[in-house]
């Protein structure tokens, strides 16, 4: 079915910045959140993980993490790069030199190649989560031979609108409760380099004829989440859409009964 023809005309840009709904991004959260890596490290030593393992993808949550990790952690931490034989390794090199971390390098390039051949998949949305697959798989056996202990650094956003395949919660979540507009406010409060900031749109349920950031989809997973209106209050109040809202109302409650490990609620 062709997406757009879901829509019986076409909506309004909408504009909810009105909704009140980031929590104040300061030292004291930032303090929080390493004091969770903190206590949390010295709990998992004790089991004999002495080490914190961090893939560096390039998004921001990975650049955070490696951020509050190397106040907190310093030579404990363990930066994790996959190489797939693109610029983009020297990339994710430069940010590892910008976090102060060493950086080992996994090439997996030939590996995923072959297997996702293997598995024919051809659509953007198959290719995405077999990636991701194939990543946590690489990154659970390198964390086991290097007897370190896995961060997972998935936000509110991503777990309430459910971007990835599910199967990978790692040892510590220092954001299950911020949302992507969160971390990035949290970045610039970091004083991380805009040219490491690499923005990024939700893409899961598309809007028509509008790119939805971060910043437009949070307000709504508040609102539909924590406020709990009915997507029919939200289409009135700010003109959006109600077949789509609907859409993404069903896919955050198909997913509601997931739970992850090492929570941390700021």
């Amino acid at each position: 079915m062709n997406l757009p023809n879901l829509f019986a005309s076409q909506p309004e840009a909408f504009v909810i910045s009105s909704v009140k709904f980031k929590k104040t991004i300061d030292q004291q959260l930032a303090d929080k959140l390493t004091d969770y890596l903190q206590s949390t490290y010295k709990h998992l030593s004790k089991l004999g993980l002495h080490k914190i393992m961090i893939q560096i993808s390039g998004e921001i949550n990975s650049i955070v993490t490696g951020v509050l990790l190397k106040q907190t952690l310093r030579e404990n931490t363990v930066a994790m790069i996959f190489d797939f034989g693109t610029a983009q390794t020297n990339k994710l090199i430069e940010i590892c030199n910008y976090l102060g971390l060493e950086a080992f390098i996994l090439k997996r390039g030939m590996a995923y190649q072959t297997e996702a051949s293997a598995y024919r998949l051809h659509t953007s949305s198959g290719l995405k989560k077999f990636y991701q697959r194939f990543i946590n798989y690489h990154l659970f056996i390198q964390a086991d031979n290097m007897k370190t202990a896995l961060v997972d650094t998935l936000d509110k956003s991503e777990r309430l609108a459910d971007t990835r395949p599910e199967g990978f919660y790692g040892c510590m979540m220092p954001f299950y409760s911020l949302y992507k507009s969160e971390l990035y406010d949290l970045a610039r409060f970091l004083n991380i380099p805009p040219q490491f900031i690499n923005i990024t749109n939700y893409q899961e349920l598309p809007y028509p004829d509008i790119t939805l950031s971060w910043d437009k989809l949070d307000p709504i997973l508040f609102l539909l989440t924590e406020k709990q209106l009915k997507p029919e209050e939200i289409s009135e109040q700010f003109k959006i859409d109600l077949p789509w809202l609907k859409r993404l109302k069903s896919h955050i409650d198909k997913h509601s009964l997931k739970t992850t490990v090492s929570q941390f609620i700021i």
